[in-house]
């Protein structure tokens, strides 16, 4: 039967964007999780190119409640900051800003730090958006092994970026990168809307897949478990066979659960009850 340990579903909070920190916490607590993913998003976290919170005070809030930070999302999709920013400041302060989020992570006790290749202008050439996306890259990850910390870069929609939209392309990207320190993290919607499955991604990476933003969809937006045409089990069942024992981010974006976010979280969890193996 398929099956994942609880500690692997981890809360991720976009969809508590109208709500502080305190309350989302409470909340993912009382839903049932025992991880997060935090995103580097204001109101629950503020980071920049120069500084951060303190990740100590953020650490013991969600300790305090029986949860742990087991990965940092710098907010890295709203164009202040991207991995393929155009050189110059642009690119030098976002350069600047992942480092903040890779000295963070390491604080708050995550080992992984997701991130994309988004940034680049639509009509700049491929080659040198793919070539700034190494650089940049292989350098952050030599940064992360400093603190200990893996990066995991996902793949994103068309509408998103014009690099890095497909299994293929991360593969070549990830291979030119060639970094122990940089790794794959699989999105299921951006896979879907690629016209991929989880079966391609665990052939072509395998334990190179480090991180999971693992939600349902249509293939397009990001909702909770039965809300889209994902299946489940099935997408479960794979990860099985692969051996895949990394965290499933929880990364709900989708508009409709802003008002009510804890309620869409405890059905979110409900949903994955019934694959919970006894740890005792």
């Amino acid at each position: 039967m398929a099956h994942i340990r609880r500690e692997q579903l981890a809360a991720i909070g976009i969809h508590y964007i109208y709500y502080p920190l305190d309350y989302m916490l409470d909340s993912q607590a009382a839903a049932g999780y025992k991880t997060i993913e935090l995103l580097g998003q204001a109101p629950h976290y503020l980071i920049d190119d120069v500084s951060y919170q303190d990740p100590a005070k953020i650490r013991a809030e969600v300790e305090a409640r029986g949860m742990t930070i087991g990965c940092f999302t710098p907010e890295c999709a709203v164009y202040q900051y991207t991995m393929c920013a155009p050189e110059g400041g642009a690119h030098d302060r976002s350069m600047e800003y992942f480092k903040r989020g890779i000295e963070a992570a390491s604080k708050m006790g995550a080992t992984k730090v997701l991130s994309n290749c988004i940034g680049a202008p639509f009509d700049e050439e491929y080659g040198r958006t793919y070539d700034r996306a190494v650089r940049s890259l292989s350098m952050l990850g030599d940064y992360a092994r400093d603190y200990g910390v893996t990066l995991a870069i996902e793949t994103v929609r068309p509408e998103e970026s014009r690099l890095c939209i497909t299994l293929p392309e991360l593969v070549r990207i990830l291979a030119d990168v060639n970094n122990d320190h940089v790794k794959a993290g699989l999105d299921t919607v951006a896979m879907g809307v690629a016209g991929e499955t989880p079966r391609q991604w665990f052939e072509a990476l395998g334990s190179d897949i480090v991180h999971m933003h693992f939600i349902d969809g249509r293939p397009y937006a990001h909702l909770i478990w039965g809300d889209g045409l994902f299946p489940l089990e099935a997408y479960l069942d794979v990860l099985n066979e692969f051996g895949y024992e990394g965290l499933l981010g929880q990364e709900i974006t989708d508009g409709r659960y802003f008002d009510k976010p804890a309620e869409a979280d405890v059905r979110n969890v409900a949903a994955f009850e019934p694959f919970f193996v006894d740890e005792e």
